[in-house]
């Protein structure tokens, strides 16, 4: 098997490997003898009238309610689940509305305000379990007052295209929206609220995962207008946008505004898989191939310019010549300064900027190959995770007609590796937890 169809099957083994269907009946557990439910280790007894109502949102609502499901069995009252658009799923007891994703519409406000009429009926002294997972930014969403879907549609896509960071990008949803930001637990006071998170934050950071909605925090407009200034995009948000960040700020300045969300009494949270555990996960795989593998700590985000040279620094840091084969992983997400019109996504624009690099290694002297996909199967606005290069693709390409360079200076790396070959198809996995980057190093 060559090095770069080994690097594609090490990448599925491993989206297997943290399927929810697979860890989560080992974290939890139902007894009904007992009435008691535990979680991670954590025990809650149920009392005789005592019911469990499950929600969640995200890319990986659909495989967890599932799971969820499978686990209790009657004893799960009912459920209510966005998932992003094409999601199938033959769930009995959880209802599931389809939103939008990565640019809310209509349909992700219909959703929500469907999840906030179902929360309102709960009875208090329930056992609400939160199945959140990365997407749910776009899925869940509430415009603030005097935000149209369309001011917010304008403001996600200069956000996304701008190179923020997801924390930045998150900082600014909070301020438009009525659910982000630890919003949502005011339709959840009264019950039990158990989250259980599957992170594709750097460092798990709970206030930022999927804008935290169950997340008690300050909402700070004058962060989000320090964002929004730092990549130049505030004066292009639509007027009403302006205007109500400019309110926000301005009440935050004469402090009549403490845009702070409390906490419910009792709330429980647990980061039931997180990009981290993935890529140790990776790691366990390639060892058992007989790679001596290192894994590059911690989760990168930043530029994906800066990112490019990291990776190449740790593979010219190898010795040129070894009698082992060796794995380099990295994981997390860069970002990208959208600068032309063509269509790709960032795992497939750093494995094209990459073949750049790989094509000067000699590779009659040692073979390596190079993996970026997403582990939600989805790289960016496209049908593929993400793409793999070696050192013969650069110039495959130039021999074909091809001007490499022409397809990254318009990020276009989708068409690139749809006329070269190279790209990664898994279609969505139910799952997200960041991106996984593999180096493969021949003996």
């Amino acid at each position: 098997m060559s090095l770069k169809k080994l690097a594609i099957e090490l990448f599925k083994s491993v989206l297997k490997s943290v399927d929810p269907s697979q860890f989560m009946p080992n974290i939890i557990h139902w007894s009904e003898i007992d009435r008691l439910l535990v979680i991670d280790g954590h025990s809650f007894r149920l009392n005789d009238h005592q019911k469990i109502y499950a929600i969640g949102s995200g890319k990986a609502s659909v495989s967890m309610a599932k799971s969820l499901e499978s686990i209790l069995g009657d004893r799960l009252e009912s459920g209510f689940i966005i998932a992003p658009p094409n999601s199938v799923a033959n769930l009995k007891k959880i209802k599931m509305e389809i939103g939008s994703h990565p640019i809310p519409d209509q349909s992700s406000i219909d959703a929500t305000n469907g999840l906030i009429s179902y929360l309102k009926k709960i009875p208090d002294d329930s056992i609400v379990i939160n199945l959140l997972s990365g997407g749910t930014s776009s899925l869940l969403c509430s415009p603030s007052e005097g935000i149209s879907v369309n001011d917010l549609q304008a403001v996600y896509q200069l956000l996304i295209e701008s190179g923020a960071s997801i924390q930045e990008i998150n900082t600014v949803r909070k301020t438009l929206s009525k659910v982000k930001g630890g919003q949502l637990l005011q339709y959840l006071t009264g019950k039990r609220l158990i989250d259980l998170v599957i992170s594709d934050i750097p460092n798990d950071d709970l206030k930022y995962i999927g804008s935290g909605p169950t997340v008690a925090q300050k909402i700070s407009f004058t962060d989000a207008i320090s964002v929004s200034k730092k990549y130049q995009i505030l004066k292009k948000y639509p007027s009403t946008v302006q205007k109500h960040l400019n309110n926000g700020l301005a009440g935050e300045d004469r402090g009549h505004l403490n845009n702070s969300t409390s906490d419910i009494e009792n709330h429980d949270t647990y980061v039931v898989s997180s990009a981290n555990k993935v890529a140790n996960r990776a790691k366990e795989l390639l060892e058992k191939r007989g790679f001596n593998t290192t894994l590059i700590e911690p989760a990168w985000e930043g530029l994906i310019d800066d990112f490019e040279k990291k990776i190449m620094k740790q593979i010219e840091s190898l010795p040129a010549k070894a009698n082992q084969k060796k794995a380099l992983l990295f994981y997390g997400e860069c970002t990208i300064q959208i600068q032309g019109n063509g269509l790709g996504g960032r795992n497939q624009e750093l494995a094209l900027r990459m073949s750049k690099h790989l094509k000067k290694f000699d590779q009659h002297q040692r073979e390596i190959v190079f993996l970026s996909a997403g582990t939600d199967g989805i790289d960016g606005p496209t049908d593929v995770a993400g793409a793999v290069v070696d050192q013969k693709t650069y110039q495959n390409a130039v021999d074909i007609g091809l001007d490499p360079v022409d397809f990254i200076q318009n990020n276009d790396s989708y068409h690139f590796f749809k006329k070269i070959g190279g790209h990664i198809m898994t279609g969505p996995t139910g799952n997200n937890v960041m991106d996984l980057q593999i180096v493969l190093i021949g003996e």
